[in-house]
């Protein structure tokens, strides 16, 4: 299977999440228990919505991501790397994928 890669686009901030592909963070967060963790949100780059809270589908709306579980790397371009791969729904994934150096998002 060939990936396929998608521009992204990193905003500062919740409110600049306007277009598919879009990403902010991280942001500071209180997780389970209290644990101190990140927050990566974005769009997907299949986001069919007119903003981040229409969701006409599933691929559609604000999505999230955590560390732990995830990592995530401040790139030396500006960019977010985030590893390991985000698996977007119940296995099977609606969309399962990378946020790449570079601003890319890659399908898997």
């Amino acid at each position: 299977m060939t990936a396929r890669t998608s521009p992204a686009r990193r905003v500062p901030t919740l409110d600049d999440l306007e277009r598919a592909g879009d990403y902010t963070g991280p942001h500071p967060v209180t997780l389970q228990d209290e644990v101190e963790g990140l927050a990566v949100y974005f769009l997907l780059p299949t986001h069919k919505g007119t903003d981040r809270f229409d969701r006409p589908d599933e691929h559609s709306g604000l999505h999230g991501i955590y560390q732990p579980p995830w990592t995530f790397r401040e790139c030396e371009d500006g960019s977010l790397e985030v590893r390991a791969s985000i698996g977007c729904g119940v296995p099977p994934y609606y969309w399962h994928g990378y946020l790449d150096e570079g601003n890319t998002w890659r399908e898997v």
